[in-house]
C-alpha cells in the first residue's frame, strides 16, 4: 500500500529537494543549480536571491566566475523562460527544449515581422557574426545585423525575439556582462541525446529536484507536451525510480531514496525567497505550497512575488528598495509571526545584506 503523506511532510520533503532545508557550501554552488536543473533568471537580483537562499556565504563574484568560467550557463530553457544552468546539462536541457518551445514563439515572430525566411537570413547573420566578433550586446548585434541587410527594429521585440531563437536552437547562450551590459555569445557544444532518453533524464532530474510531484507538475514546470511528460514519467515509474505516495486527494510520486532519508525537522525553518523562485513556480498544483486564500497575493499579472516560507509554505510575502546605502526590506504575514519566526526571518535578511553588501533595514507590514 502507498505510503500516506501529510501536508507538512510533503512540504519538508520539496524543501529538501529544492536544497532550501539546510545551505550547501560555497564551492557546491554548480552543484546545487544542478540539483534542481536550473534557477529561473528572468530577474538578475532574483536569481542572485535564489542562489544565496540555497549556498551558505555565497558572493556575487562567486556567481560572476562560474558564469564567466562558463561552468553555469543563462539561456531560455524550462516552459522558454530564462535559467542558469550548469554548463555540463546544456545539451541535454536544450536538446530536448528547444524543438518542443520553438513552433509555440511562430506566431510571436510572425507579428514581429520575422517570417521564416526573414528569421533564417537573420540567424545566419547573427551566427557569423558572434563567430567572427565574439560576444556583442543586444545593440550591436542590431546595428551589425541591419548593416549585413537583416532589418530589425531595436524599439520593438523582434531583436530579441530572434535571439530567443538562436538560443533555442542550441548555438547561442547570455555571455558575461560588458559595462553593465549583457552579452550574447555562441554556446559551447553540448552532448545532446535522443528525445525519449532525454526526456526520461529530465523526468528523473525533476523527481530529484522538486518530489514529491506528479507527471501534470513535471509537464507545467518544463513545457514539455504532457503525453511526452506523461510517458517519460510512467517510464521511471515501470523502472522503480519513482514510488506513489498518497497525499491527501491526490497521488505523488518521489524518489525512493528521499522518502527512507526522511525525517521531520527538530525546528521551523524558515526562507526568503525572490520573486520567481522554482519552488514558487515548480508545480502545475501550488496549493499546498501556497494556501488558495493568498495565491492571488503571490501570483498575480504573470508574476510572482517574494515569499516568506516557514516549513515550506508560503507564510506572508515581501519587498525590498534600496534607499540610499540601505536595504530596506518589508515583510508582512499572511496571519502573524511569532518571535522565534521573526528572528529567523531577520537572519535571513541581514545575509541578504550580507551578499549585495549593503546594511538592512527591516520593517513589519503586520
Amino acid at each position: 500500500m502507498p505510503p500516506l503523506l501529510s501536508t507538512h511532510d510533503i512540504r519538508l520533503l520539496r524543501l529538501r529537494a529544492q536544497r532550501l532545508e539546510s545551505r550547501a557550501p560555497r564551492e557546491a554552488l554548480v552543484d546545487v543549480v544542478r540539483s534542481i536543473v536550473g534557477i529561473n533568471a528572468q530577474s538578475i537580483p532574483a536569481m542572485q536571491l535564489a542562489l544565496r537562499a540555497r549556498v551558505a556565504g555565497l558572493t556575487l563574484g562567486d556567481i560572476d566566475d562560474a558564469i564567466h568560467q562558463r561552468r553555469l550557463v543563462r539561456t531560455w530553457l524550462m516552459r522558454g523562460t530564462l535559467h542558469l544552468a550548469a554548463a555540463d546539462d546544456f545539451g541535454l536541457l536544450i536538446g530536448l527544449l528547444g524543438p518542443e518551445l520553438i513552433p509555440g514563439g511562430r506566431r510571436r515572430r510572425l507579428e514581429l515581422g520575422l517570417d521564416d525566411e526573414t528569421s533564417a537570413r537573420g540567424l545566419k547573420a547573427l551566427r557569423f557574426l558572434l563567430k567572427r566578433d565574439g560576444a556583442l550586446t543586444r545593440t550591436k548585434i542590431v546595428e551589425r545585423l541591419n548593416a549585413q541587410g537583416v532589418a530589425l527594429d531595436r524599439k520593438t521585440q523582434a531583436p530579441i525575439h530572434l535571439i530567443g531563437l538562436a538560443a533555442l536552437k542550441g548555438w547561442l547562450v547570455y555571455g558575461a556582462d560588458r559595462d553593465g551590459k549583457e552579452t550574447f555569445r555562441l554556446a559551447d557544444s553540448g552532448l545532446a541525446m535522443a528525445a525519449d532518453q532525454a526526456s526520461l533524464e529530465l523526468a528523473r532530474r525533476y523527481a530529484q529536484g522538486y518530489g514529491p510531484a506528479s507527471a501534470q507538475d513535471f509537464a507545467a514546470w518544463s513545457g514539455l507536451r504532457m503525453a511526452r511528460a506523461r510517458a517519460a514519467w510512467g517510464a521511471l515509474a515501470e523502472q522503480g525510480e519513482i514510488i506513489e505516495a498518497r497525499a491527501v486527494d491526490e497521488t505523488l510520486w518521489l524518489t525512493s531514496l528521499a522518502l527512507a532519508a526522511f525525517a521531520d525537522s527538530a525546528s521551523p525553518v524558515v526562507n526568503l525567497i525572490p520573486a520567481f523562485d522554482t519552488l514558487i513556480l515548480g508545480y502545475a498544483n501550488r496549493d499546498l505550497i501556497v494556501d488558495p486564500a493568498y495565491q492571488a497575493e503571490v501570483y498575480h499579472g504573470g508574476q510572482t512575488v517574494p515569499v516568506v516560507l516557514i516549513d515550506g509554505q508560503a507564510a506572508g510575502v515581501w519587498r525590498y528598495a534600496r534607499q540610499g546605502k540601505r536595504l530596506s526590506i518589508s515583510i508582512r504575514a499572511f496571519e502573524s509571526f511569532d518571535a522565534e519566526t521573526r528572528r529567523l526571518i531577520g537572519e535571513e535578511a541581514d545575509d541578504m545584506g550580507r551578499l549585495w553588501e549593503t546594511p538592512v533595514s527591516l520593517a513589519w507590514d503586520r
